[in-house]
């Protein structure tokens, strides 16, 4: 065709066609070879199809710890297709901001495209119960801007001190039964339980729904491994009604909680040597060997290129050498003599307004570095927290310009059990 065209040009013309071949034929070759790199990336991800044969990827963007919109943007964009949130502010979820985020893209399960965004959210535990479960369900459709759930979780199976501000109207099994019959009229697709253990696992599979997901923590210091040869046992004797382990804090970040310092996974000298042997990182060691061990993983970050980082975690292969040195590391978590500059924290909202509170880091050179710790939704809530000597804690309105309000230095020669209330605003 190209010869036929060209007997009728002028050489000049028959040069700047050619130009333009080549030009063209440059381009396919570059969106060609993006492409194929994108496609391969995906399928490098390992994946799992649920017991409603809806197949998803094993790793998930978390949504806790002060994650908005614009951070649930990013990360559709560079490839996540699966969101966890839930209805507790406190925790640092934003359900709406997530609904606002997939919606946008076009991305929900009624969008009716083969390329959607999986969205799993979880219900209090102040909200456990019947009646009070099927409230939650509608809130959630609400704020996720959808007339169906893909996944909905129970957070916890019971409350306890610091963690509920009311007592739950019912229990775990009450909520259950809402659950089931959400399924059963399709408002949801796929339920589940956090904070399982055994004998809660028992009493789950003597529900007339069985769980699709069960989420509990898991790290290489804290792998679960009882629970999750159970669950692997359980699959092979029931396919059809296969359960998906999730591990939440897989990269370390509750160990905070327990007395830690610092994060024994990221700072951990055997997986820092792996990642280093591999040229990767070490959030991508763990969440490449967590994986490969059937574990969901849902690391949370509002850094673009940490989440990019994280859903890239397979460019390298982890021997069975390395998978062994990780799997050895479980249990071996130790913490350190306590930090003699510890102190016991409890905010107390003294102002009629609804209070965010955020971490300054002692490197902090913007808002953007801000760690979210809790809300204080209403006058007299509490926020109890582990801090040390000399961290300082803003809080901000609970409004969409997130406006200063005041800020509080810890000071240890206080004493090691403080009370702080929150009663005046700040003149900037």
């Amino acid at each position: 065709m190209y010869k036929i065209v060209t007997m009728f040009l002028s050489r000049r013309a028959q040069c700047n066609i050619i130009f333009i071949f080549i030009i063209l034929q440059t381009l396919s070759l570059v969106c060609c070879s993006r492409l194929t790199e994108t496609i391969n990336n995906d399928k490098m991800i390992p994946t799992f199809t649920l017991s409603n044969n809806i197949t998803i990827p094993l790793i998930g963007l978390g949504g806790c710890g002060g994650a908005v919109y614009e951070h649930f943007k990013s990360a559709i964009n560079v490839g996540y297709r699966y969101i966890d949130t839930a209805q507790s502010y406190s925790w640092g979820y934003k359900e709406e901001d997530v609904g606002r985020a997939v919606y946008e893209a076009k991305l929900r399960y009624e969008d009716n495209t083969d390329d959607y965004v999986y969205v799993q959210t979880k219900i209090h535990p102040q909200d456990l119960g019947y009646k009070s479960t099927q409230k939650a369900i509608q809130l959630s459709l609400e704020r996720l801007q959808v007339t169906s759930l893909d996944s909905m979780l129970l957070h916890k199976p019971r409350c306890w001190e610091g963690i509920c501000r009311q007592e739950p109207e019912g229990t775990w099994q009450d909520s259950w039964i809402a659950l089931e019959e959400a399924m059963d009229s399709g408002i949801v697709r796929s339920i589940g339980i956090c904070d399982v253990d055994y004998n809660i696992l028992d009493e789950l599979l003597k529900q007339r729904i069985w769980p699709t997901t069960i989420q509990n923590w898991c790290d290489p210091f804290h792998q679960d491994k009882g629970l999750r040869q159970r669950i692997k046992e359980h699959n092979e004797q029931h396919p059809q009604h296969r359960i998906l382990y999730q591990g939440y804090s897989t990269l370390g970040n509750q160990w905070s909680m327990k007395g830690f310092n610092e994060n024994p996974v990221l700072n951990n000298p055997t997986l820092q040597s792996i990642a280093k042997k591999h040229g990767a990182s070490v959030p991508q060691v763990v969440i490449q060997w967590a994986t490969r061990e059937g574990v969901m993983v849902l690391p949370a970050s509002r850094n673009a290129s940490h989440q990019k980082s994280n859903l890239n975690s397979y460019f390298f292969t982890l021997s069975d050498v390395d998978m062994r040195a990780i799997d050895n590391l479980d249990g071996t978590a130790k913490p350190k003599t306590k930090d003699p500059n510890e102190v016991q924290m409890q905010f107390v909202n003294q102002l009629e307004r609804q209070l965010v509170v955020y971490w300054v880091p002692p490197d902090s050179s913007n808002d953007s570095d801000h760690v979210h710790v809790g809300e204080l939704k209403a006058t007299g809530d509490v926020l109890k927290l582990t801090s040390y000597h000399g961290h300082t804690f803003v809080f901000k309105s609970n409004t969409g310009n997130s406006i200063f309000l005041t800020q509080h230095v810890v000071d240890k020669s206080l004493g090691v059990d403080q009370n702080h209330d929150i009663n005046i605003i700040e003149e900037l």
